[in-house]
């Protein structure tokens, strides 16, 4: 997923109505803005430029190369699915390679702001056109398809090809919207609303957006995880690193004229909705009462803030999730609450495998201040109940504290490093467990799953590289870098607010000198996702830091566990290849990389009616086959079913009885850790005698 066109915000804290629409009425070309730097703004392009040559990981020499980069990311921007511009006008844009540099090292900044005013009349005459045509007769019977997804296509060769691509924009907008039950008028007016809010939201850019916009086009060229936050981002982003705030705890992103969800707060409104997921895209934003506003084309800070609100207070959400002939449009009422990390401890729970035995599972949602002791808790209480073995979960924990991801990891071996780090200044150093010791000494599961990032692939890699745990799952994020934030503001500043950076200061290596950066962990036996691996992970990201290896730390491997993985892999495959349920999830996986694979999506009204009533068949027919694995009745509609209900989860299923099998390998082999008076006094398997 394109950072530039990300720069991420958490949608956490009170808000209110901006723009309060009676009636919408399209803006004039004379109403849009002409922008131009802000006096400010070569102070803080100055000290950008100077944190980010000087203090940050990488060496950032800004030579053709790099700017070359820098234009790439620039253009994510300016026209993330490439149907703003012609080919000619792009080759005109890299070719101002000199005045980029300009921009990026002295600060003129005339030629990013004419660049950018530019970019919005062309973003007006789009709109323009498409409110112009909305009323043609729209042609939904011929022989013509959409490219499903563009950001890689090659720019339109002349004015005319552009506006072909905006009308095969404009009718595969209008059958979504007839597709999820629209009357033709109904859609007409629900898409015409929505593009002249986006004009609106031209006249409304301001010349900290297009400094933003710049600013990170230069961030992002140097690694994803570079940042420029503007004052009010910069807010934000503090909001999200206190976490003590109200909202819904969503964190939003943007990816062209879309605001998309990247990830939910566990604990969090939006989470316990069971509604919302990663990628859905906000299409709408109502307030309890009353009218919904069509935020595509809005700037993410002002979404951020229709979104946020006072605790107890509804907003309703109109959703747009999936792609080609799955796409659907829906609404989700959230109630705003107080957000914190902690709202979502760890918990624990016994599961009985399919062999009888009894598997702890704790799940690990954050690292958050004082995880560790919250974890002790839970394997105090499954030490109690006499587990047979235990499961860390750690699906889409994307990371938290780097200290607790030590001593949590901690809690199950003896002692010894558990990562390693090296800084810009390429001084190396173990962060270790230095407790002695052991919280739980028996059989260890851990899962991940392609979300699991940053401390969660510390702390999975450390038990694998001990051989204290089997990983089980899906190869993880692969983010192994280390970020610091920086207020831009300096104390002689007196009442001014130039933001914030975020930037790259080190890179974390497991205890086998390995880094995760781009491969992550990869699980000793893997189970199926409905993630799409291939769009999320750090090896999709634009100048993502390279993989490398350092010198190995010393430490003791407790047990070689590649003996049972074998053994554990073909008897999970023996209970699951013909398992109803995952036959479903192999099912919606192909499902989903078919109409991905198949590039482009038909407009011919009646195949896309066809593929439209074949996809809510097969969700009907999958829907079924799950509750009847649960014991429970078939609906004949998806939307019988109530708007908290959770279907069982069979990965986790599938992962006690893998544990189940492996604590019953461990007492097979009398293999046991040594003990005195039941207190653990080395981890180290030995042959019972």
């Amino acid at each position: 997923m394109n950072n530039l066109a990300k720069v991420t915000i958490s949608c956490l804290v009170a808000g209110y109505c901006l723009v309060c629409q009676a009636k919408l009425s399209i803006p004039t070309a004379q109403q849009m803005p002409v922008l131009s730097p802000e006096s400010r703004h070569a102070t803080v392009c100055s000290r950008i430029y100077n944190y980010f040559t000087r203090a940050h990981y990488k060496i950032v020499d800004v030579d053709d190369a790099f700017v070359k980069n820098v234009t790439d990311r620039l253009m994510a921007y300016l026209d993330y699915n490439h149907t703003l511009y012609t080919q000619t006008q792009v080759d005109d844009i890299y070719a101002q390679t000199a005045s980029i540099v300009n921009g990026i090292k002295k600060c003129q900044l005339d030629y990013p702001y004419s660049l950018y005013n530019e970019n919005i009349k062309l973003r007006y005459k789009k709109y323009q056109f498409l409110i112009d045509n909305l009323n043609a007769d729209l042609n939904l019977n011929e022989q013509d398809a959409i490219e499903i997804d563009r950001t890689k296509a090659p720019f339109a060769s002349d004015e005319e090809a552009l506006k072909q691509l905006w009308i095969r924009e404009l009718k595969n907008e209008y059958e979504v919207q007839l597709l999820n039950g629209k009357t033709k008028e109904e859609a007409i007016k629900r898409l015409k609303n929505r593009y002249i809010a986006a004009m609106g939201r031209l006249s409304q850019i301001s010349s900290e957006d297009v400094f933003s916009i710049f600013e990170n086009a230069f961030a992002t060229a140097i690694d994803p995880h570079t940042n420029y936050f503007g004052p009010v981002e910069s807010e934000n982003f503090n909001d999200d690193m206190n976490l003590s705030l109200e909202g819904i705890g969503a964190v939003l992103s943007q990816e062209d004229e879309y605001t998309v969800i990247q990830s939910i707060l566990p604990g969090s409104p939006a989470e316990k909705s069971k509604k919302l997921k990663p990628k859905d895209r906000i299409i709408g934003v109502r307030q309890k009462g009353g009218h919904t506003d069509y935020i595509i084309g809005w700037r993410l800070s002002e979404v951020v803030k229709k979104i946020k609100g006072k605790k107890g207070t509804s907003v309703i959400l109109e959703i747009e999730r999936g792609e080609g002939a799955s796409a659907k449009t829906f609404n989700v009422e959230i109630v705003r609450d107080k957000i914190r990390l902690q709202d979502k401890e760890a918990k624990s729970k016994v599961y009985t495998s399919y062999s009888g035995k009894k598997i702890g599972v704790i799940t690990i949602s954050s690292f958050y201040t004082d995880l560790h002791l919250n974890v002790k808790r839970e394997i105090d209480k499954l030490n109690a109940e006499k587990v047979d073995g235990i499961i860390v979960d750690l699906r889409n924990n994307g990371g938290g504290l780097l200290p607790e991801a030590v001593y949590t990891t901690g809690l199950f071996i003896k002692s010894g490093p558990v990562v390693l780090v090296r800084d810009v200044n390429a001084n190396e150093a173990p962060y270790e467990d230095s407790d002695e010791s052991i919280a739980y000494t028996g059989p260890l599961v851990v899962l991940i799953n392609r979300l699991s990032a940053s401390s969660s692939e510390i702390m999975a890699a450390a038990l694998q590289d001990y051989g204290r745990a089997i990983i089980v799952g899906d190869t993880s994020y692969g983010k192994g870098t280390v970020q610091q934030s920086r207020p831009l503001t300096r104390l002689y500043d007196f009442d001014e607010d130039y933001g914030s950076i975020h930037y790259t200061i080190a890179k974390f290596y497991r205890v086998n000198g390995q880094s995760t950066q781009l491969r992550g962990v990869t699980p000793d036996i893997e189970l199926p996702t409905l993630i799409d691996v291939n769009e999320l992970g750090e090896r999709t990201e634009p100048n993502a830091l390279q993989w490398d290896k350092i010198s190995p730390s010393a430490y003791n491997r407790v047990l070689d566990n590649s003996p049972f993985i074998s053994e554990l892999d073909d008897n999970y495959h023996k209970r699951t290849d013909n398992d109803p349920v995952f036959n479903v999830i192999k099912n919606e996986q192909a499902r989903y990389y078919k109409i991905k694979n198949s590039k482009t999506l038909s407009l011919n009204y009646a195949e896309r009616k066809k593929l439209f009533d074949e996809d809510e068949k097969t969700t009907l027919a999958n829907t079924n086959i799950r509750l009847k694995a649960m014991g429970k009745p078939p609906v004949k509609s998806v939307k019988e079913l109530p708007a908290d209900f959770e279907f069982e989860d069979p990965i986790l299923k599938a992962c006690v009885d893998i544990a189940s099998d492996y604590a019953k390998m461990l007492d097979d082999k009398g293999l046991k850790v040594l003990s005195q008076n039941n207190t653990p006094i080395l981890l180290q398997y030995q042959v019972k005698e």
